[in-house]
């Protein structure tokens, strides 16, 4: 029992775990710091409503007046009655999130992944994750995506044709039962699949190998009709539009995608938010290092440039470019009312450009048509997560929550691009060792403001 405490523990301790055993410390000192607003949905509302009611009449109620989300608010509801637990469980969840990731990919790659997916995940603005309450947001956001990605181990073994042990098909299914509960997790549930359904047929390969998949699948179709379905989402929505948007209602399909794009598109461009920046001009050092046409390059550091040049000089815009910092600023919405401005298109154009721009050079860096196809998803699901709140009234109340799943499907992406041409950037060796500094750097920034921020409530 004694060699066998001492062969888990040196197992624990191996470099390939300090990057989480680091981001684990982190973590937990971000959770000792928070503070839940006495005004948050947690505190006022969900902690109190198993006080006169039982959570099957709570469910049926929320179910037939407010939500889908029935699995989440159970846990909700109860979690919020004690704000140290949800703080350890928080905590857990972070670390389970960044294991999940890590182990998505393949075993010889788990020392540099647990690097760079703590790293990302450590840029990430964690203060994103307040405006609802820390307890609600998490539940409903976090709690979900590590959930979903953990559910996901099993349809990346189909991609690789490695079987999966029956006896975790079972824990999957829970774990994606619970994650498709939220619709953007739902959606990326789906997705990556059905893909992987699709790609074992089309490769005949046996069920055996894909059926963690094919139930992962099943699950998320029927949480998707079950949202559809529900009385309680079309109950919210009617409401939402009379307190948040009352002419939602004669809005066209047209008009959804182009509020939800527009609105995505510039919080991309004038947040500051690193993981973008980051992820854009790993893209431009690729295409860099790949081609020396010159028409590419550019498309490669338009994106980069734009952003900085918005956050960078955003004051500047306003004096000097007035009009230029209005039309940015307000990311006017084209409609029957205002389509003859023609300056009104600049925004939605040039967000179009800077979406262009890094097709062409994901297109440039990946090397075959497998990689591409898995690129195009990431980058396709990651902006749908987020376009598809122009589908809600609340798209302007909600903000920056709504943008976890994007950036986290982001940096998986810049993850695999990594690795990828790792042995490309090798063998520039200076390059590499800057963009090493250059994420460590970006990685205590992101845990030095997550830390004020979180500590100044």
């Amino acid at each position: 029992m004694k060699n066998k405490g001492k062969a888990f523990i040196d197992y624990m301790t191996r470099k390939e775990f300090l990057a989480i055993w680091i981001f684990a410390v982190v973590q937990i000192v971000y959770h000792m710091i928070m503070r839940e607003p006495e005004a948050s949905d947690a505190m006022w509302f969900f902690r109190h409503q198993l006080d006169t009611l039982s959570m099957k009449e709570y469910l049926i109620t929320r179910y037939e007046t407010w939500s889908s989300r029935l699995l989440i608010e159970a846990v909700l509801v109860l979690v919020s009655r004690n704000i140290f637990l949800w703080k350890i469980l928080d905590s857990v969840c972070w670390v389970f999130l960044a294991w999940s990731m890590i182990w998505l990919f393949p075993k010889e790659q788990r020392k540099t992944v647990s690097v760079l997916v703590t790293g990302f995940l450590l840029i990430y603005p964690m203060w994103d994750l307040r405006t609802a309450g820390w307890i609600a947001t998490s539940v409903n956001y976090t709690w979900p995506l590590a959930l979903g990605v953990f559910s996901l181990h099993g349809t990346v073994r189909a991609f690789y044709k490695q079987s999966t042990p029956v006896f975790l098909w079972p824990l999957y299914a829970a774990a994606a039962l619970y994650g498709a509960n939220m619709e953007q997790m739902a959606a990326v549930l789906l997705t990556i699949n059905l893909c992987a359904v699709l790609y074992c047929v089309l490769e005949k390969t046996s069920v055996r190998i894909y059926g963690s998949a094919l139930i992962g699948l099943v699950i998320a179709a029927a949480e998707f009709i079950f949202i559809l379905a529900c009385p309680g989402n079309a109950a919210r929505k009617s409401q939402e539009i009379i307190n948040w948007m009352p002419n939602f209602g004669s809005f066209h399909l047209l008009d959804k995608l182009s509020m939800g794009f527009g609105d995505t598109m510039h919080h991309l461009t004038v947040s500051g938010n690193l993981i973008y920046l980051c992820y854009v001009s790993l893209l431009a050092v690729f295409v860099f290092l790949k081609t020396k046409d010159i028409k590419y390059r550019l498309a490669a550091l338009f994106p980069p440039v734009f952003n900085l040049c918005m956050v960078g000089f955003w004051n500047v815009l306003e004096n000097y470019f007035p009009e230029f910092f209005k039309l940015m600023k307000n990311n006017p919405l084209i409609r029957g009312n205002n389509y003859q401005i023609a300056a009104n298109y600049l925004p939605t154009v040039l967000y179009l450009a800077l979406i262009g721009c890094m097709l062409i050079s994901v297109t440039v860096v990946c090397e075959s048509v497998f990689e591409l196809f898995g690129q195009g998803i990431l980058l396709a699901l990651s902006l749908a997560t987020r376009v598809i709140m122009g589908f809600t009234p609340t798209i302007y109340v909600s903000q920056e929550r709504t943008f976890f799943y994007l950036y986290m499907l982001l940096g998986i992406s810049g993850i695999c691009l990594i690795l990828k041409n790792r042995k490309l950037l090798q063998k520039h060796a200076g390059l590499y060792e800057v963009m090493k500094v250059s994420f460590f750097l970006c990685a205590i920034a992101g845990v030095i403001v997550n830390l004020s921020e979180i500590g100044s409530v």
